[in-house]
């Protein structure tokens, strides 16, 4: 009788979901950069909101796999949660500007 071998399957979208979070954080936070620096009203919202949630999403189903590295997964989420966190900042902050004294 011979012994057979079971093939692990990989499951490369659980795999490669913390270093997409990752490049999403990354690319958002690039995008806005370059929007502050260049001082321009027209950051498209897609790269404020909705990506750095998809990239915190994407990042926190890559802490659940197994036996696999974590750390883009945290980077992911670290830098994705600080986008919004930051706009929200910086217009709190600006309201507090009294123009007329």
């Amino acid at each position: 009788m011979e012994l057979e071998i079971k093939k692990k399957r990989k499951r490369k979208l659980q795999m490669m979901t913390g270093f997409i979070s990752f490049i999403i954080g990354l690319l958002a936070l690039a995008v806005l950069n370059m929007g502050l620096l260049i001082e321009t009203m027209d950051i498209p919202e897609l790269f404020l909101f909705p990506l750095p949630f998809l990239g915190v999403f994407l990042g926190v189903v890559g802490l659940i796999t197994k036996n696999r590295s974590k750390q883009f997964a945290w980077w992911g989420i670290g830098i994705n949660l600080f986008i919004p966190i930051f706009i929200g900042l910086m217009f709190g902050l600006s309201w507090t500007i009294n123009a007329k004294p």
